[in-house]
């Protein structure tokens, strides 16, 4: 016992020392971690500038793991934390440092960046009304790997423009006259369909309503075209979800919105790819500029995150190496402008001007996530799987099961369902009454005041 007792003093004594040190010479931000590098495959610098939190890979040198960066603006920066996580060859985490901070002097600030990247628009929607030349609604009960609780639709109440300002308001199903809770329990949900079934509705002819749903179907993935309610409820919310016609490889994308307010909503601002060149997701990559929860608080509406999703398959999804989390007081309450500046050495978003995340994989994706075998981009250049066209997707998402409204959270109001729940839908709108009140008009709306790409 006293030599076991021993052992576990010498290991935290070892685990002590391993710390990040940070150094700043104009304009070299540096951050080193000299742990044995034994079992090591690879090392994450998580560092905090500000309120912005970056996430990225570190290199061996001879100084030990190591990342480097002159183009994060410290312009009235007091300070800079770091951490450091070490992960094995089967992504285990090895060690996790504690924090380490530097102090910044006055005279060590970084000057203010030059002029941002210039381009050429390509294409412009200040929404004056929904411009078919310019986008497709999706049109599923498809809600991802993560099985949200919403059907897209091509409704005007969810999807419209306004004061030349596009909205995507979810409302639930129910509020639609052809819909209500016996039909979300025990009816049939057919979107390709002008038909769809409630056995015994009173204003029914025979089995069937004779009401026009959608007429087409745009993803039937994980039954986003019929659902039955008897195995399960069907979506209990309508939300919308367009897509841009245009694309872009390399240049520059600009948007001007406010994002929603209402327990459980999940806003997206994303690029995804025209054709899978790669495979499916996350092998041809996908851009999220903006994500954000409904909710209260600091991991509701105070915060946002911006993320790239690459990776061999869904398990092996990279995002965590090219994510960051921005927080701040609460992002609804006023109009923000979300900028990507995509060149085929780079990729960097930006809100208001403000630098949020930067990726440079000098070495390639392949290299950044520290994947053995064959290479699936191997005969692409360091950017793949973002060298291909891209097209915009603006969403409003409700709840899902993938653990992005954690249930370990401490939310303002209790979550209603569970992510390993087998009727988490259902727990969901069993729980309406808690979560409705908080949607309210406009204020649980995407609003987007315009939309511009630009190339090079």
């Amino acid at each position: 016992m006293l030599k076991l007792v021993l052992l576990t003093v010498v290991l935290t004594l070892i685990e002590c020392r391993d710390i990040v040190v940070i150094k700043y010479t104009k304009p070299i931000l540096s951050f080193t971690l000299t742990a044995d590098n034994r079992g090591i495959q690879y090392v994450v610098f998580t560092f905090l500038v500000k309120d912005v939190r970056y996430k990225t890979n570190g290199v061996i040198t001879s100084e030990g793991w190591q990342y480097q960066t002159s183009q994060i603006n410290l312009l009235g920066v007091d300070k800079v934390e770091a951490y450091a996580t070490a992960y094995d060859q089967k992504h285990g985490i090895r060690l996790k440092t504690p924090k380490s901070t530097l102090l910044l002097k006055n005279d060590q600030h970084l000057p203010r960046p030059g002029r941002r990247i210039r381009g050429a628009v390509i294409f412009r929607d200040d929404f004056n009304s929904i411009n078919p030349a310019n986008w497709d609604y999706e049109i599923s009960m498809y809600g991802g790997m993560t099985w949200e609780f919403q059907v897209y639709t091509n409704e005007p109440r969810n999807v419209f423009t306004k004061n030349g300002m596009l909205y995507i308001q979810p409302t639930p199903t129910i509020s639609d006259p052809r819909f209500d809770d016996n039909f979300l329990r025990n009816g049939v949900m057919d979107v390709a369909s002008k038909l769809h079934l409630v056995p015994g509705h009173a204003q029914c002819l025979s089995f069937y309503c004779l009401h026009d749903i959608w007429g087409y179907c745009t993803n039937k993935n994980n039954y986003g075209c019929h659902r039955e309610g008897k195995f399960g409820l069907l979506p209990p919310v309508m939300s919308g979800k367009i897509m841009s016609k245009p694309t872009l490889r390399y240049g520059i994308v600009e948007i001007r919105a406010r994002i929603p307010k209402g327990d459980w909503l999940w806003p997206g601002i994303s690029m995804l790819p025209r054709q899978n060149v790669y495979g499916e997701f996350p092998r041809s990559g996908q851009i999220d500029i903006m994500e954000s929860r409904g909710n209260p608080g600091p991991y509701g509406v105070n915060s946002f995150s911006s993320t790239l999703h690459w990776g061999v398959d869904w398990k092996n999804d990279r995002w965590q190496f090219t994510t960051v989390d921005k927080r701040g007081n609460s992002w609804h309450e006023s109009f923000h402008t979300w900028r990507l500046e995509w060149t085929p050495n780079s990729m960097n978003i930006f809100v208001d001007n403000d630098r949020v995340l930067e990726v440079r994989p000098d070495a390639g994706f392949w290299n950044l996530g520290r994947f053995t075998g064959r290479n699936i981009w191997g005969a692409a250049g360091k950017m793949a799987p973002f060298d291909t066209d891209f097209f915009m997707s603006l969403k409003v998402s409700v709840g899902g099961v993938s653990g992005y409204f954690s249930d370990e959270r401490n939310w303002e109001r209790k979550k209603p369902w569970a992510d390993n729940s087998l009727k988490a839908a259902e727990d969901f709108w069993n729980g309406r009454n808690e979560w409705l009140p908080t949607w309210q008009g406009d204020k649980a709306a995407l609003i987007v005041d315009w939309v511009e790409f630009k190339n090079f």
